[in-house]
């Protein structure tokens, strides 16, 4: 009987440390498998898109995506959070939002290739599935309909963020005219 290899690691620098790459998923096989993200994926279909994903490991404070930076990967979170920050100038930023157990980032970098509106910054030890889009793209002749599939949770979650922000404008809007007025 074969004895089963190591998972192979990868390390990435950063300045708080080093961000694990695993690629051996098989131990986040059912976690994965069990997020909302991925629920119109069957058993079969998962394990494909488990198959070609990598799992990064985060330590607090370390920094999944920088702003301004591009990248071709989806990102969805298996365990802890994200601070979604936005740079202000002089070197501050703001806290726009938190990213959690089940969500996703990275979508338009994935989509389009564009930079990063913000930086994503380990709240607590986060782990992070990351689907290159190379390797999503590889699933197109034998299974298109996991990519479909696929596609459609990014659109729909692409739809949720996008709500949420026009409700938060709203939100702005009618504070700032309750008051100053409008202007």
């Amino acid at each position: 009987m074969a004895e089963k290899s190591s998972p192979k690691e990868t390390q990435a620098e950063t300045k708080k440390g080093t961000k694990k790459r695993t690629k051996n998923t098989e131990k986040y096989m059912d976690a994965i498998c069990k997020l909302p993200f991925v629920s119109e994926l069957d058993e079969g279909e998962c394990g494909r898109l488990v198959g070609i994903a990598t799992v990064v490991t985060l330590k607090k404070g370390q920094i999944l995506i920088k702003q301004g930076k591009k990248d071709d990967s989806l990102y969805i979170i298996i365990k802890g959070r994200l601070q979604v920050n936005r740079g202000t100038g002089g070197g501050g930023h703001v806290t726009l939002a938190c990213i959690r157990e089940g969500e996703m980032a990275g979508e338009m970098g994935f989509l389009d290739g564009s930079e990063h509106s913000a930086t994503l910054q380990a709240d607590d030890t986060t782990d992070v599935l990351q689907i290159k889009r190379k390797h999503l793209e590889s699933l197109l002749d034998k299974h298109p309909q996991i990519v479909y599939k696929l596609m459609r949770a990014i659109a729909r979650e692409v739809h949720k963020i996008t709500n949420r922000m026009n409700m938060q404008y709203v939100e702005m809007s009618n504070y700032i005219n309750q008051q100053h007025g409008r202007y």
